[in-house]
């Protein structure tokens, strides 16, 4: 096709072909009605190559790019996990045409680590995706390779870039709170929810969603000061906290609002 073309633009390409040979269209006609669509000349062999599933700009991305990622409530539980104790890497050392960027979480909880897990395989449209239980860190892992995701949640967070899947619609506002709760939150015996982290901009804008739903909030507060020194009994080591930790504190009489 000359010069190489976006993935995005080639991904509408391949699915107009595709849904144009259906139609009955010949190789003549789908190249004809492909240039006036989008000014851009393929010629009868890359056709073929599509429809014989020979070649495929999806190259193994069931999501190819931020602009063909939905919003949906499991992707919005899937960034607020992410936000929180989720994480996004890439390997060092990739080989060429691998993406090797990948998506995942590890908790004691396994039930909140299947959860994640369900949620993913949703969003990149797999049937399931199983978590296991590492001896090495004492916790349940799930990680799936998503360079889509990857370019989504990848660190520093823009929410920004996030609030278009978060904001979509209610149940996305409250998917998206519910990740986040499982994945920072904690309930005292009072029955008060402390939710911490590091990123004192992230927790302001969880209050202003919480508004949304009557959750009365406070904070955000200094939880843990940077410089702290903390004992991480997993690992047997000390170390000293290089960001300062901040708390938002969540009313009891609102608790069965963000469960609900």
């Amino acid at each position: 096709m000359g010069k190489y073309l976006p993935r995005e633009l080639r991904i509408k390409l391949y699915n107009d072909v595709v849904a144009l040979r259906r139609r009955g269209l010949t190789y003549r006609g789908i190249i004809g009605e492909v240039w006036r669509r989008y000014g851009a000349r393929i010629s009868k062999s890359h056709i073929s190559y599509w429809l014989r599933g020979i070649h495929s700009p999806y190259n193994g991305r069931l999501i190819p790019s931020l602009e063909l990622l939905k919003p949906s409530e499991e992707l919005a539980y899937v960034i607020g996990v992410k936000v929180g104790d989720g994480y996004t890497y890439r390997r060092k050392h990739a080989i060429k045409c691998y993406n090797h960027v990948w998506i995942g979480l590890k908790a004691k909880d396994r039930e909140f680590v299947e959860e994640f897990a369900r949620c993913l395989a949703k969003v990149i449209v797999r049937r399931q995706i199983r978590s296991r239980f590492r001896d090495d860190v004492g916790k349940y892992v799930v990680e799936v390779e998503s360079k889509t995701l990857y370019e989504l949640l990848r660190k520093p967070i823009g929410l920004d870039r996030l609030k278009k899947y978060v904001e979509h619609c209610e149940r996305c506002v409250a998917a998206f709170l519910r990740g986040f709760a499982d994945s920072e939150g904690s309930v005292n015996k009072r029955g008060y929810i402390f939710i911490l982290n590091t990123d004192q901009r992230l927790l302001t804008y969880i209050m202003d969603l919480l508004r949304r739903f009557n959750i009365e909030s406070r904070g955000p507060r200094i939880h843990v000061r940077r410089g702290t020194i903390i004992n991480d009994p997993e690992r047997g080591k000390k170390y000293s906290r290089n960001k300062d930790c901040h708390r938002l504190h969540i009313r009891a009489s609102s608790n069965m609002c963000l469960v609900a």
